[in-house]
């Protein structure tokens, strides 16, 4: 599905679902306030005589269940009480002004931006609507629109927000009048004139949804332009190459700017003459190391270094090298980028509150961050589960911290790592400092007594490494208790950082600094301090340090971030999360050589520009 062309689920605006976008997202909710509002009237308290024939007919309706049957696979029930009490304290009269309808349709127009797009057709259908609203033949066609259009906020309001949430009840005022909550008064207001206003407030405030937003309309301003054209594959190209693709990945780098335009282009002009240059253009070799070689197939460090930073911001090893890999990377269409982006925003949407202060640790980057008041205080590097062992996405509270752990190698890593080794060698149990623990009787035995080869052996002995330089945790794990068994710890295996995918845990998350991150924790805890952190890593034991302060953290799958610099990083999807997307346009259309006649004209027009 591709999310430029089509909706997150379905369609935006169809004749059963006005705005059918949150059906994957109804499930997150949000939190409710409350706002105060006007105190219904005796006689609307008493229940009085409905005043108009919409009245009646919206009332028949919302008592014979329109709302559920229209809304309640998408959002929760509490939200749907909210709607009916608001339509019960307006007596059931229709609430949509064409003040509101206006701001609708603005509403529907921005979707675009939050990287929700519309149907073709859905505007037409939304005008007819609005049409019925205030138009219809019948007191029955008018009241059914107005809830459509209710319909319709309530799915882009959920769509934008990342779903709707209401437990239906008013919460406490803190003045002497009655209270509704956010969800009620915004579909009021809305109603009245301000559901584009009430969008945007709904939006993520994190910066990272803030920066994916400005570059979803740079890469859609890309699109615009033409994108960008495949590099047909081949052997390798290394710096000091001569190669027939070589313009082509020019082109690639500078149009994605990650190289100056045609910064060869005009030396070459003028050292050989117009026409001249554009015969030596047209022929390519394809020769490697060749020394007389047209100057524009030559691979020089201008292009090695505009190479090595677009590989930065994909994931890769940042080797200068034209690879499988890379050229896979560059041949990724603007199409595809455009979906991962809005992919990320939507994720974003599912985390309302982050906390005041927390740790965001991205499984595509490699990457755990320290936050608190929305300010990036510390990062560092990660290593993340293998893809047969993925970390898993989900969010948690920081509990404590132990200093010189040991590690309790579990039943399924002793199963799948150790097992082999020890069978070839017990000896392997002391050289790495593990204790062997008979489960039957809980006394420590020694490894060469143990039939390793025995099926039931890890499940009948517990492997305990003792603190130290080979301890598989490091100095440092950090624990959140959950029902993954998975932490934050350190680790002796610091080479593996040095890599650009780092997918080689069991599924726990290795920290290229775990110390600094404990110490970060405790900064501004009541009770621990950073130097009772430094002071628990002076030892050689293991000690608990309790953290009373609240430090969320939450383990997501990203796989485009932006830099504090504004430039975005479209990181490897290393579980292959986007499968789902079933991105139609994953490839960018394959680079031609241009014919002398349409060099010329490029040429030309360059010498000009």
């Amino acid at each position: 599905m591709n999310i430029d062309t089509k909706l997150l689920a379905s369609t935006i605006l169809g004749t059963a679902s006005l705005l059918g976008v949150a059906t994957a997202s109804a499930q997150h909710s949000a939190p409710v306030d409350s706002a105060p509002v006007a105190a219904l009237t005796a006689d609307e308290a008493m229940g009085s005589t409905l005043s108009s024939k919409e009245a009646n007919a919206l009332q028949a309706l919302i008592t014979d269940d329109w709302l559920e049957k229209e809304l309640s696979a998408e959002t929760e029930a509490g939200v749907l009480m909210t709607v009916r009490a608001t339509y019960a304290q307006h007596v059931f009269e229709p609430i949509w002004t064409k003040k509101g309808t206006k701001s609708l349709k603005r509403a529907r127009a921005d979707l675009f931006s939050y990287g929700i797009v519309a149907s073709d057709t859905s505007g037409d259908l939304l005008d007819n609507i609005i049409s019925q609203r205030f138009d219809g033949k019948t007191a029955v066609a008018r009241a059914e629109a107005d809830l459509r259009l209710t319909a319709a906020w309530v799915r882009m309001a959920s769509a934008v927000s990342g779903g709707l949430s209401d437990n239906g009840e008013a919460a406490a005022s803190k003045t002497d009048q009655p209270s509704q909550s956010t969800v009620q008064k915004n579909l009021v207001d809305a109603a009245k004139g301000d559901a584009d206003d009430i969008l945007s407030d709904m939006e993520p405030t994190h910066p990272q949804y803030v920066r994916l937003k400005k570059e979803l309309k740079h890469y859609r301003e890309l699109k615009a332009e033409g994108g960008w054209l495949a590099i047909p594959t081949g052997d390798a190209i290394e710096p000091g190459d001569t190669d027939a693709r070589v313009p082509a990945l020019r082109e690639r780098l500078e149009r994605e700017g990650y190289l100056e335009p045609e910064s060869w282009t005009d030396a070459l002009l003028q050292t050989i003459g117009l026409e001249d240059g554009v015969a030596e253009l047209s022929n390519a070799t394809g020769n490697k190391k060749d020394a007389s070689a047209d100057p524009a197939m030559v691979f020089d460090s201008e292009l090695e270094e505009g190479l090595k930073a677009f590989q930065r911001h994909h994931g890769l090893e940042d080797d200068g090298v034209l690879g499988d890999k890379t050229v896979a990377a560059l041949n990724e269409s603007v199409e595809s980028k455009i979906d991962r982006i809005a992919d990320t925003m939507n994720r974003w949407r599912h985390y309302d509150d982050l906390g005041q202060k927390y740790i965001w640790a991205n499984i595509p980057s490699f990457m755990a961050e320290g936050w608190e008041s929305d300010r990036m205080e510390i990062s560092m590097k990660t290593i993340v589960g293998m893809p047969t062992r993925e970390t898993p996405v989900f969010s948690d509270q920081i509990e404590y911290a132990v200093a010189n752990p040991k590690w309790y190698a579990p039943v399924s890593i002793v199963k799948k790592d150790k097992l082999s080794k020890l069978a070839k060698d017990p000896s392997y149990a002391a050289r790495k400092n593990f204790t062997v623990i008979d489960r039957a009787t809980g006394e420590q035995v020694s490894a060469a007594s143990v039939d390793w080869t025995h099926p039931a052996s890890a499940e009948n002995y517990q492997l305990i490494q003792e603190p130290g330089a080979s301890n598989a945790l490091g100095d440092m794990k950090i624990i959140f208790p959950n029902q993954y068994s998975v932490y934050l710890h350190g680790t002796p295996g610091q080479s593996l950082f040095d890599k650009a995918q780092r997918t080689f845990s069991s599924g726990c998350i290795r920290l290229e600094n775990p110390d600094e991150m404990a110490e970060w924790i405790a900064e501004d805890d009541p009770v621990v301090s950073k130097k009772d952190v430094e002071e628990a890593l002076e030892g050689t034991k293991p000690e608990r340090i309790d953290f009373t302060n609240e430090t969320q953290i939450h383990i997501t799958y990203m796989t485009v971030t932006v830099g504090e610099d504004g430039t975005p990083f479209f990181w490897r999807d290393v579980y292959n999360e986007e499968g789902g997307l079933m991105m139609v346009d994953k490839y960018a259309p394959l680079y031609v050589p241009q014919t002398e006649e349409e060099m010329a004209k490029t040429a030309t027009s360059r010498q000009k520009g």
